[in-house]
């Protein structure tokens, strides 16, 4: 099998996971599918993470040791230089996944040409539980992009095809699964099978932990880059307005929010010709912009100088549903109020 050039290359970045490593290797080296890799890439662990790994006699697991810490994207990067399958899957070292995870993304992969991505639902489990419900087909998975990143890359199998003119991008830290996914999205389709075949372990080391306001600020460029496919006139709705008015993290000018709501309409009319995105998933996640920026406008205190008057002025410069939209919430409000 060694001479063999495998199916699958799992692509398995390790740093400090001495806790967790066997319990990934087990769910690995254990799938229903034995036709794989594994490319185990070490960011120079200072814990046992080496010596576990080196415990399993599997000719199947390759480890790359690097000489310094450079990284979880420069892992990545190696990892897609070196590996040899068909398909690739990722991995992390803290997780685990089903036992069939691999046979039923490969079965998806080699039954549709045009998927180029095959993910999954993700479980959370450790410091709390949850199931991660991403959407299955590619039109709403890449609308919803516009919004976060809506496919856990951890849980993927994709076809190798799509490295050879993409690698991850180092000036992305903490964001390079968003960036990555959304320069790939226009090479094909994704797809995510419903239901849980990956276990992520919630601890307090994370990267989605520790660097939640770096990676907030990190999704507007990757933003930005998906809504300018639409077209729209960039030297009206200029980059600095709209990451301003995402964020709402400085002081909003009510001609600011009019602006904002003309923006919203334009990028409707305009992908009827453009076809960028699906104009149903489209008008429902620009609805759901629209009420996000409404409802933290009016409803969240902690919003940066908006006044009484302010949301007064606002309500005249927004079309005649959204102040109903914002007076029907208000009315629910005073009503649960004055019922406590």
């Amino acid at each position: 099998m060694n001479n063999k050039t495998p199916l699958i290359s799992v692509l398995l970045p390790v740093y400090n996971v001495e806790p967790y490593i066997k319990d990934c290797l087990d769910s690995i080296l254990n799938q229903t599918i034995q036709d794989f890799e594994i490319i185990l890439i070490d960011d120079y662990s200072t814990d046992n993470t080496l010596t576990i790994v080196e415990s399993y006699r599997d000719i199947r697991i390759k480890v790359y040791k690097k000489s310094k810490n450079k990284g979880l994207i420069d892992s990545l990067n190696i990892g897609f230089e070196v590996a040899k399958g068909k398909y690739i899957a990722r991995m992390d070292g803290d997780d685990i996944c089903k036992l069939d995870r691999f046979e039923k993304q490969l079965k998806v992969l080699e039954q549709n040409n045009e998927i180029i991505l095959c993910g999954s639902w993700k479980k959370h489990f450790g410091r709390r539980e949850k199931i991660e419900k991403h959407s299955e087909f590619h039109d709403e998975i890449i609308s919803k992009m516009l919004i976060h990143c809506s496919l856990s890359f951890g849980t993927s199998m994709f076809k190798r095809e799509i490295i050879d003119t993409s690698q991850f991008d180092k000036t992305k830290l903490h964001v390079e699964d968003y960036d990555f996914l959304s320069r790939i999205a226009w090479q094909g389709k994704f797809y995510n099978i419903q239901e849980v075949l990956y276990y992520y372990r919630e601890h307090e080391n994370q990267v989605s932990t520790v660097y939640k306001e770096i990676q907030i600020q990190g999704d507007i460029p990757i933003k930005l880059f998906l809504f300018k496919k639409i077209g729209y006139d960039e030297t009206i709705y200029q980059d600095d307005f709209i990451k301003k008015m995402l964020l709402l993290n400085r002081n909003i000018e009510v001609y600011e929010l009019e602006l904002f709501l003309k923006w919203l309409k334009e990028l409707v009319k305009l992908n009827v010709k453009s076809k960028v995105y699906s104009q149903k998933e489209l008008e429902i996640v620009l609805t759901k912009i629209k009420k996000k920026t409404l409802f933290k406008l009016y409803f969240k205190r902690t919003t940066i100088g908006i006044t009484k008057e302010w949301r007064i002025k606002g309500l005249f410069k927004m079309s005649l549903l959204d102040s109903l939209y914002i007076l029907k919430l208000k009315s629910k409000e005073f009503i649960k109020f004055y019922l406590r």
